[in-house]
């Protein structure tokens, strides 16, 4: 009975119910801490009881202890369980990524292969557990002793080697360590995040949590082993007790010592990838405005009340239709007009052909080309050519830039507030555009906040938005809702986070700012030991970037001749920085006739892996040189490196 001591222990850290909820693993040093106290515990307890040799007990005592040891391997395997789906792709993505470093790979592989040694051990363990009835007491005995002896095949070996692989280096620089410059590779590389789907300093984490979970279960076999030995006579092991932990505490500060480092230098950004060139769908990963500033082809004999030839296309920065001069044989009365202003107009060359869109299209024009040869058009191709008006002028084409309001353009954002349910101590974990009813919304998912950071994961969901109709007597432009127009296109681009460790974002919405669409977040303090917010009704605040590109502070992030960037071989990369902005704009002429209104915006989720409490939201532009790109949001993990990695918090 006295090996049950440490197992029942060791199983109150681990079964639900018990005090710790199996989720809140995430908190691996509070883990480590409780381990190894109720393991030195259970070792008091059982030095003060008798010894027992008689051979009967012997294999009832073990028959007893392989089946609580059933129970305690059962509760480790589910916290492995919870890690592995966060963790699956880490290790197999990196040997992917690092063939051209063999440095740096023969680490890693090493570090896979001693893991994969260390579980192995454990499998034969489970094989124990699972023919526990029929187990003879000299297998256990023999399984303790090649556990504890010195050699390459001990657990106590290779857990240093473990620990050396990942942690160690030869000039104590922990920037040189695998953890280190894999994280640091794991930040330049944008295919790593994309699957990972985590910040760096969460990747770093949750390496170093696979490596720790492996030390405890070594290290539980360790004083598994032990306890088998000193129970059957082999030995006292006082001195081999005390020297064995001893190493692990080296290991466990040593690990934490560099994983800190590490975590405090790594950024805690993360934005969603694009997804594969032929998986882009409207409606679900992007979603755009339209007819905003869409290519319109126009003769400049109406383009003014007096109908009229004697000036040039570029006489006409802002302008309306006048009419349709002679409608029997003139390219207006085959095409619907613009029912809006027409800016920025040119000359258009005298020679082209026209396919017009479907009446149900967006477009207006599928193409508008000086060379028939290579295209299709379903409709019947139209070659509107210049003329001549009395004797002196001559009536050009110009193409110009239509901005229509109207049921085919949905050119809105929601400014009303997007808030978590704070009350209900819930806080924001992921964000993403979605569009309703033609108006953009910043989406917010959210969950229930607990003690040390952690996140009630069965409490996750996606919050509706507010489902509007713009077209409602009472919903107002400018208080419900954003027109965007000529003169009011611009989007800020912000990172908007918390400097203090003891905020976390409760909200989100946009609000117009010198013409521009302007971030805002909310923020509640919480407090990190028990994981409520602190009066969030009264005490919380909004944030937000007052930069202005009126008095310069705000730099305006200009892209011409852009194709649409679903169009793009590759995959979009992060192209703004804080104080920038950038306005809708239209696409290529030479392109796409200037059809669609860019940069589309990315309707993804952008939800960290593990959920995490979050410090901080932004908008950002991602795209490639030639193709319009994308506005996207992305979010700033809370830092673990200030909180988790200090137990007395």
């Amino acid at each position: 009975m006295k090996f049950l001591l440490f197992w029942s222990a060791f199983c109150v850290l681990a079964v639900p119910g018990s005090g710790r909820v199996v989720q809140e693993s995430l908190d691996i040093i509070r883990l480590i801490q409780d381990v190894t106290h109720s393991i030195l515990k259970s070792w008091d307890m059982m030095n003060k009881m008798s010894e027992v040799t008689a051979g009967s007990l012997i294999y009832e005592n073990q028959r007893k202890m392989i089946n609580k040891l059933d129970e305690v391997n059962g509760n480790i395997r589910d916290l492995e369980e919870l890690q592995a789906k966060n963790t699956a792709l880490i290790i197999d993505t990196l040997l992917r990524e690092m063939q051209d470093k063999s440095q740096l790979l023969h680490r890693l592989n090493q570090f896979k292969d001693i893991t994969k040694l260390i579980d192995l051990r454990s499998d034969q363990l489970v094989g124990y557990e699972q023919n526990r009835e029929s187990l003879e007491p000299i297998t256990l005995i023999n399984f303790a002793k090649w556990n504890v002896n010195p050699g390459s095949n001990s657990v106590s070996w290779l857990l240093q080697l473990l620990h050396d692989s990942l942690y160690s280096t030869e000039d104590q620089d922990y920037s040189h360590s695998l953890l280190s410059q894999l994280t640091a590779s794991f930040e330049t590389s944008p295919d790593q995040m994309c699957l990972a789907r985590q910040s760096a300093q969460q990747f770093a984490y949750q390496l170093f949590t696979k490596a720790i979970l492996t030390e405890l279960k070594g290290y539980s076999m360790i004083e598994f082993s032990w306890m088998v030995l000193r129970q059957t006579g082999q030995g006292n092991f006082t001195q081999e007790l005390l020297l064995m932990r001893q190493n692990h505490q080296k290991r466990i500060d040593q690990a934490t010592e560099v994983l800190q480092k590490v975590m405090s230098k790594s950024t805690r950004l993360y934005w969603r990838c694009d997804p594969e060139k032929n998986n882009h769908v409207e409606g679900k990963t992007y979603g755009r405005v339209t007819r905003l500033l869409q290519g319109f082809v126009e003769n400049e004999v109406n383009l003014n009340p007096d109908q009229h030839c004697r000036g040039t296309c570029q006489d006409y920065h802002d302008t309306r239709i006048s009419g349709c001069y002679d409608p029997d044989n003139e390219f207006c009365s085959q095409q619907p007009t613009c029912n809006g202003r027409l800016y920025n107009c040119n000359l258009i060359e005298s020679d082209i052909s026209i396919c017009l869109s479907s009446n149900t299209s967006i477009r207006r024009y599928e193409y508008i080309t000086s060379n028939d040869d290579g295209h299709s058009c379903d409709s019947k191709v139209k070659k509107p050519s210049s003329w001549s008006s009395w004797i002196f002028w001559r009536c050009h084409y110009c193409f110009c830039l239509c901005d229509e309001p109207g049921p085919k353009s949905d050119r809105y954002f929601n400014l009303r507030d997007a808030l978590s349910d704070f009350m209900a101590n819930k806080i924001v974990t992921g964000v993403r555009f979605v569009k309703s009813q033609r108006v953009f919304h910043m989406q917010l998912q959210q969950a229930e906040l607990l003690p040390r950071g952690t996140i009630n994961t069965s409490s996750i969901e996606w919050m509706p938005v507010e489902n509007y109709n713009v077209s409602e007597v009472d919903i107002r432009d400018g208080y419900d809702y954003h027109t965007l127009s000529m003169d009011s296109r611009a989007l800020d681009l912000d990172e908007i986070s918390a400097n203090s460790t003891d905020q976390v974002v409760t909200g989100a919405r946009f609000r117009i700012f010198k013409k521009h669409l302007n971030l805002e977040v909310r923020f509640s303090f919480f407090n990190f030991s028990n994981g409520r917010l602190i009066e969030p009704r009264t005490k919380s605040y909004w944030m937000r970037n007052d930069n202005s590109h009126l008095d310069g502070q705000r730099k305006k992030l200009i892209l011409k001749e852009s194709d649409l960037p679903t169009a793009s071989d590759l995959p979009s990369q992060p192209m703004s920085r804080n104080n920038q902005y950038m306005e809708f704009y239209s696409s290529s002429q030479v392109k796409d006739a200037a059809q669609n209104t860019l940069p589309f915006l990315d309707l993804q989720e952008v939800v960290p892996n593990p959920p995490v409490p979050l410090a901080g939201l932004g908008i950002y532009y991602k795209g490639r040189p030639g193709y319009g790109g994308f506005f996207a949001p992305k979010v700033v993990t809370m830092d673990l490196s200030k909180k988790l990695l200090d137990p007395r918090v």
